[in-house]
């Protein structure tokens, strides 16, 4: 059955089917993921974070193979996927090699940049505009800016985002711990920008297609998922990490340090935690258990060992989930969900019939 075209801001801001997105992930995220999402409708984003510049520039060329194998937007002036910076990495990095990481995005013109937890983007996001200054180009990068908060909201609108990522308490992996859920975050958002503010995204905890609908009736435009792609062949997850994933009920996920203090990645803004399965290791760090001892656990479990004392990022919607799935048939049933519950939404409201 062929399914009618879904269109809101950010499908006609990007020329894509699916109000979708296949959100950044650390060393998680692969470039089969992101161009199976990209072909199969949606978008997606390759995570910059802790890479190498060498390992930034490999995966956009094997990004870009796998889109050229498809013959997926033959000739369009960009490649059509993003990359994600943290804004905190780029500020420790200084000025030059942060302007040699976002280069690689610049000079491999990829479509757009997704920036989140820093305090300088203005610094970034001028870097961005007056490099593109230097060359004639078809089309400017599309800039998305995560935003935890409505301060940080309105923040981005006056930088000149062109998409607004609002990413609420229950999402997966980094965010802020003071986050109000989604659905406030997006309304309060709506609520407070202009009409013609950018597409605002939602994201944290969303599972089904279902959600997608109803956040496009709320007014948003778009939802990055980022749990959901996990479960896929295409993550770099491993099997007992997805395993993992399958078997978790809906309150196995918490917000915790734990993962950065036993990982020691803590170079994250004050208030940034992250939320993940709720395993012993977050449960001997509540104990008390030395740090240094909790970090040789993790590096003696890193691969193949136990998923216990392994960094499982999950959103708290992983109870909805119950299946690794291909990312294109993902896409494919958030599709179908999407415009059954919003030609089902359209039978509640009845025309008023005049009274005899």
């Amino acid at each position: 059955m062929t399914l009618p075209r879904i269109t809101t801001a950010f499908t006609r801001l990007l020329d894509i089917e699916v109000p979708v997105i296949c959100a950044p992930m650390a060393k998680v995220t692969s470039p089969t993921l992101v161009a199976e999402a990209t072909i199969g409708g949606g978008y997606g984003f390759l995570a910059a974070g802790y890479q190498s510049t060498e390992t930034i520039k490999a995966e956009i060329a094997s990004t870009k193979s796998l889109l050229t194998a498809a013959k997926f937007k033959q000739g369009a002036h960009k490649l059509p996927i993003g990359i994600a910076y943290f804004g905190w990495e780029l500020d420790k990095y200084g000025d030059q090699e942060a302007h040699k990481k976002l280069d690689i995005a610049l000079d491999s013109d990829v479509e757009s940049i997704w920036l989140s937890f820093g305090s300088r983007f203005d610094k970034w996001v001028k870097y961005i505009r007056d490099k593109e200054e230097e060359k004639p180009i078809a089309q400017k990068t599309k800039l998305f800016i995560l935003v935890n908060n409505l301060g940080e909201a309105r923040a981005a609108y006056q930088l000149g985002a062109d998409v607004i990522v609002a990413q609420g308490n229950e999402a997966g992996g980094h965010g802020s711990g003071s986050a109000p859920p989604a659905i406030s975050l997006v309304t309060s958002i709506l609520q407070a920008l202009p009409e013609n503010r950018p597409p605002i995204v939602a994201a944290g905890g969303f599972s089904t297609g279902a959600q997608i609908a109803a956040m496009l009736t709320l007014g948003a435009s778009a939802v990055a998922f980022g749990t959901r792609f996990l479960l896929t062949p295409d993550s770099r997850y491993s099997t007992a990490q997805k395993a993992a994933l399958v078997a978790a009920h809906g309150n196995a996920t918490k917000r915790s340090i734990a993962w950065d203090q036993a990982r020691n990645t803590v170079d994250w803004p004050d208030g940034i935690d992250g939320r993940g399965l709720y395993t012993k290791l977050v449960k001997d760090f509540e104990s008390g258990v030395d740090i240094s001892h909790l970090q040789q656990k993790v590096k003696d479990n890193l691969v193949g060992g136990d998923i216990e004392y392994q960094v499982t990022w999950s959103g708290a919607g992983v109870g909805e989930m119950s299946e690794v799935k291909g990312t294109k048939d993902i896409l494919n049933d958030f599709r179908f969900e999407i415009v059954d519950r919003l030609r089902a939404s359209q039978t509640l409201v009845k025309d008023a019939r005049p009274h005899l």
